[in-house]
């Protein structure tokens, strides 16, 4: 292998369409509407779902939060409250940007120490996203320790 080139693993659309469905399940068991994004590492769109009554311009602040995570390799929650909140500059810098969110609802999905996806949830309360969003992550986890 070269020197000058690096290989890296993203999901697949396999598993991330096979990991959206618990992120569903638990919108509807907490009871709210939920857009989930599911990107690969880079932050590029693998996969989108949604309930039925949610936004239909949702996706995009669930894309802003994997998006986030998938960049830093940490939750958007995380992020926020360890770095963020210290910083006012920082904060002003970043949150500058529509691409980019902020806000609890997105986890990285990393395989062996490396960040291979992210998912992001928007539709419901900055806390219920997470929980949704946590949902996923949790199915991901599973899904690789069963490989």
């Amino acid at each position: 292998m070269s020197e000058h080139l690096v290989t890296k693993r993203h999901i697949t659309y396999a598993a991330a369409s096979q990991i959206i469905g618990a992120g569903l399940a638990k919108a509807k068991e907490l009871g709210v509407n939920a857009a989930i994004v599911i990107t690969e590492g880079s932050g590029e769109i693998v996969a989108v779902a949604s309930t039925e009554a949610t936004n239909p311009r949702g996706w995009r602040g669930g894309l802003a939060k994997a998006t986030v995570s998938a960049g830093l390799g940490v939750s958007t929650e995380f992020f926020l409250d360890k770095r963020l909140k210290q910083d006012e500059v920082l904060w002003r810098a970043l949150s500058n940007s529509p691409d980019r969110m902020f806000v609890p609802g997105g986890i990285p999905l990393k395989f062996e120490g490396d960040t291979v996806g992210a998912v992001g949830v928007s539709g419901g309360h900055y806390e219920q996203d997470a929980e949704v969003a946590q949902a996923v992550a949790d199915a991901f986890e599973a899904l690789m320790t069963e490989s």
